[in-house]
């Protein structure tokens, strides 16, 4: 299943244009959760500070779909928190200019 997930580029924007530019094109990637657990939360932080939930609804398992941050700007690399409905969670640096999908397990996150 894959769903299409529009994501308000403008705090993530605000949030990182104090950075290096990035890539020409527009941090647009998939994210696939192969884990056992739906996902609650997709934060992402700069300053200090964590984002609100990037995500609208549950990433049930299996589920794929597009997220659009709608811009290029900044720094690549952003801290990312994931949060499953099991209460674990995830806190890792992720460069979204070498992102063309996120994948979500059990004890890991990686990106292709």
């Amino acid at each position: 299943m894959i769903k299409s997930l529009v994501v308000s580029g403008a705090l993530l924007a605000a949030s990182v244009l104090a950075g290096n530019p990035a890539a020409a094109k527009e941090w647009v990637f998939y994210v696939v959760n192969k884990s056992d657990h739906a996902v609650l939360e997709f934060r992402t932080r700069e300053d200090g500070e964590w984002s609100k939930n990037w995500v609208r609804e549950r990433i049930e398992p299996g589920d794929k779909f597009e997220m659009d941050f709608g811009t290029s700007e900044g720094d690549c690399t952003i801290r990312t928190q994931i949060t499953f409905t099991d209460g674990s969670k995830f806190d890792a640096a992720v460069d979204y200019c070498k992102v063309e999908t996120l994948y979500l397990y059990e004890d890991k996150m990686r990106w292709d």
